[in-house]
């Protein structure tokens, strides 16, 4: 099954988890690039190519963060099956799902949430998206 993962990181944390995806997986990847003054998403690959999506994200106020949640809306017809991979210092992965669901239209095949020290620490299982 050809996948992509597709990510969005600030801080690094969520990029340190979708490296590690990237590596096990040996798949192409898409970095979100984000402009904070025009709040505008963009992305480079086609996720109409590929059968799977893994889908990297920091959690913001309780829901994806702004550049993932414009990749979806402007991507969904074109995902076919994916995975939610979040990273935070708290909760909101029932969020981040809820916004899956209502801009894709179907939940996850898998949706996990790793806390920023667990991230940091190295103490985190990707396995559940490999």
């Amino acid at each position: 099954m050809n996948t992509l993962v597709v990510y969005y990181s600030k801080t690094g944390n969520t990029e340190k988890v979708a490296k590690a995806i990237i590596e096990k997986k040996n798949c192409d990847f898409d970095i979100l690039e984000y402009d904070d003054k025009t709040k505008k998403m963009s992305s480079k690959l086609d996720p109409a190519l590929y059968e799977h999506i893994i889908l990297l994200s920091p959690i913001w106020a309780f829901s994806l963060a702004e550049p993932m949640k414009q990749y979806i809306l402007k991507h969904n017809a074109a995902i076919k099956q994916y995975d939610l991979v979040v990273t935070c210092g708290g909760i909101g992965l029932r969020g981040c799902i809820k916004n899956c669901l209502s801009s894709i239209g179907f939940p996850p095949r898998n949706a996990m949430k790793f806390r920023s020290k667990q991230v940091k620490s190295g103490d985190f299982d990707i396995s559940a998206v490999i």
